[in-house]
This record gives structure tokens, sequence and C-alpha cells, in this order.
């Protein structure tokens, strides 16, 4: 697997502390008298050879565990190789190369117990390192999760939503074939024309000009059905007109408020579309009909999941003794 920058990073800075706390002990080789003084000499030098050394080494051993993650006991072989190879090589070229004073066996032995501390507290941090990646794992596998959830709710609420237009279009279309027949035709050319729009948006999130172009053939239907017995308002200023919304989100609005109304020309039912406190108001005047009509809510309950979903906003629904208004948020 390979290793993430931040993981490069955060190697390199534990090399170097690592590296730099376990050849403390040789600095106290300046001390005249002390213990270490007795057996060695301090040289920059070889300081500075042994702590590069001890870096590389540090750093071997991040690469080896983080890069080439493999099955335990494989990687437990690499690390022992890594140890006695890396010990070796060390205590050969520093003997090699610097004059050394101290006896053969605590060298050994000291510089032996630097190389193991290191390894040690290297593998530690790779542990720590494993965690993260699989608590991270895990975190993209849930968000995974949560999208595909998402997804499947707002395609079943689409298919609710789409046979429940469907139902109320053809009761229309029941009452425009008995009244008017040539009506009735083009009540199905317009009706054809709004579920092809249906079925062929498949953005979740459209813009509100697209979606009052979709408005405008319900729009064209309800007019058909109620001729000047009702009116929707669109006032919208052009700049509010590229702001994101729900497809679909309109139509049931407007949908409810002719179901649920009563539209004469006497008492025609007004329907406004305008943007208040930077959100989308859709109002219509109270007219209630004079009998108590069975009420699913669907519409209302699906629009708002998926605002809620989509947009991480619900919509607001507002009711007084002369109006009913329902404000969408906007992406």
């Amino acid at each position: 697997m390979i290793a993430s920058k931040d993981e490069k990073r955060i190697s390199i800075y534990c090399a170097v502390v690592v590296a730099v706390v376990v050849n403390i002990p040789r600095i106290s080789a300046l001390r005249t008298g002390g213990l270490v003084n007795r057996v060695s000499f301090f040289e920059p030098a070889e300081f500075c050879f042994q702590l590069g050394y001890n870096f590389l080494f540090c750093y071997a051993v991040f690469a080896v565990n983080l890069l080439y993650q493999s099955r335990f006991r494989l990687r437990l072989l690499h690390n022992v190789l890594l140890l006695l190879f890396g010990f070796a090589l060390g205590a050969f070229l520093q003997r090699t190369i610097f004059d050394l004073q101290m006896p053969v066996r605590l060298y050994r032995a000291g510089y032996f117990g630097r190389f193991f501390i290191c390894m040690a507290v290297e593998l530690l941090m790779v542990r720590i390192f494993f965690l993260l990646r699989e608590m991270r794992a895990k975190e993209v596998e849930a968000e995974q999760a949560r999208t595909r959830f998402a997804k499947a709710e707002l395609e079943l609420m689409k298919q609710q939503l789409n046979p429940h237009f469907f139902f109320n279009s053809l009761s229309t279309l029941s009452g425009i074939v008995r009244e008017d027949p040539a009506r009735a035709q083009r009540f199905i050319s317009v009706l054809s024309k709004t579920f092809r729009n249906l079925l062929q948006k498949k953005d979740a999130v459209v813009s509100l000009r697209d979606e009052l172009q979709d408005l405008q053939l319900y729009r064209e239907l309800l007019y058909m059905r109620f001729e000047n017995s009702i009116s929707v308002m669109i006032q919208i200023p052009e700049e509010w007109m590229d702001k994101k919304l729900p497809h679909l989100s309109l139509q049931p609005l407007i949908e409810n408020a002719a179901k649920h109304n009563k539209a004469t020309e006497a008492a025609p039912l007004l329907i406004q579309l305008f943007i208040k406190e930077e959100r989308l108001w859709v109002q219509n005047n109270l007219q209630p009909l004079g009998f108590v009509q069975e009420q699913s809510g669907t519409g209302l309950f699906n629009l708002n999941e998926r605002c809620r979903i989509l947009l991480g906003r619900e919509i607001t629904i507002r009711r007084n003794d002369s109006h009913f208004i329902v404000i969408l948020p906007f992406e």
C-alpha cells in the first residue's frame, strides 16, 4: 500500500526524533569523569555519522512496513533481517572509519541496543498508522454506504411521486373527456410531453430556470382543466434563475394547491412563486373544499426528504387564515 504524504512526513519527523533521543547518551561522553567518558570519547564526526545512520535505519523501518504491507510473518521476517543487517553494517562501517577506544563487546551491545530501541519505537508508530488507516477506510466505507442509501431513498421517492402524478392526471383527464373530447386530445399531448420530461431528467438537482420550464407544461395542463379558475404567477428575478433545487420540486406543490382548494371563476385560486428571504416561496390563497378530502401527504413528505438529503436543509410550511405557504431552500 502506498504511504500518503502525511504518513511520509510524519515518518521523517519520527525518525529524526528517535535517532536524536537514542544518541543523547553519547553526548554524556563530553562530561569529564563520567561513566561514558571512562570507556569512550566524544568525536563530533563519529556522532554525526551514528546519528545519520540511525535516522536512515528508522526511516527504513517505516518504509518496509508502510510501503510494503504484507502478512504478519513475512513482515516479521523482514524486520528481523533489517535489524540484523542494519546493526552489522553500521557497526562495521563505524569501526572501520573511526578509531574507537571502546571495548568491542560493550560497543556492540550499545550499538545493538540503540537499533533495537529504534525498531521497537518505529514499529509502535507503524501500528498507530495501521489503526489510522483502518479508521479512514471505515469512514470512507460508511460514507459510501450513506451515499448509496441516499440514492436508494431518492429513487424510491421518485417512483412514488411519478405514479402519484399519473393517477391525478388520469382523474383530471376522465373529467375533461366527458366535457370536451377535443380539449382532452390536447391534454393528452401536453401530458405525454410532461411525462417525457419527468423520465428524461436524470439530475437530482437542477437550476430554477430548468424547473420553471418544466412547470410551464404542467401549468398548461391546469389551465386546460380549470380555464379561468386558476392562475399561476411567477415573479422571480433573472439573477435567481441559476440557483439549484431538487428536480420536480414545484410541480407537486402546484398540484397539491389545485387538489385541496376550490377554484372557480368567481373565486379563482391564485398560486404565486416569488423570492423572499433568499428562498423560494410558493404561496396560494386558502379556499378549502367543502368536504374533508383524504390526504396522504406523500408530496410534501417526499419533497422535504429530498431537500434534506440533497441540500442538507428542510422545507418550511406556513399556514394562516388566508394563505398556505411552502418555502424551499436553495443549494
